[in-house]
Parts: structure tokens; C-alpha cells; sequence
């Protein structure tokens, strides 16, 4: 989704930020509204080798 369609969709929704996917990096973003009707966004980046699953340890629980 475009910058300009996640403003709208934000604005649509009436929330003060909104989380989305960029078209063009393919990453996700966040646009946020700042005081006296401005904008900010912040452009995350994601990590492959920490999306990976990741099995769990041998002989190891979760939760103790």
C-alpha cells in the first residue's frame, strides 16, 4: 500500500497511527499523527534470520 492510501486508511479508521506494508520496499511501516494535523512515518525493517521459526531447544520446555 502507498504512503498517500495508508493516510487515508488511517483517517477512515479515525485511529492516530497505522500500521501497514510499503509497495514499494515491501517492509512494514507506520504512519503516525503528530500534533497540529502533521504526519510522521517510520519505516521498519525486518530481519530474515529473525522471522525464521525457530525449533525449540533439545530437551528444553517453554513456559518452565
Amino acid at each position: 500500500m502507498s504512503l498517500d492510501q495508508a493516510l487515508y486508511e488511517m483517517e477512515l479508521v479515525g485511529h492516530d497511527f497505522y500500521l501497514f506494508v510499503d509497495s514499494e520496499t515491501k517492509e512494514p511501516s507506520v504512519v503516525y499523527r503528530r500534533h497540529a494535523y502533521d504526519y510522521g512515518v517510520i519505516h521498519l525493517s525486518t530481519d530474515p534470520m529473525v522471522t525464521q521459526a525457530q525449533p525449540p531447544a533439545a530437551g528444553g520446555t517453554l513456559g518452565g
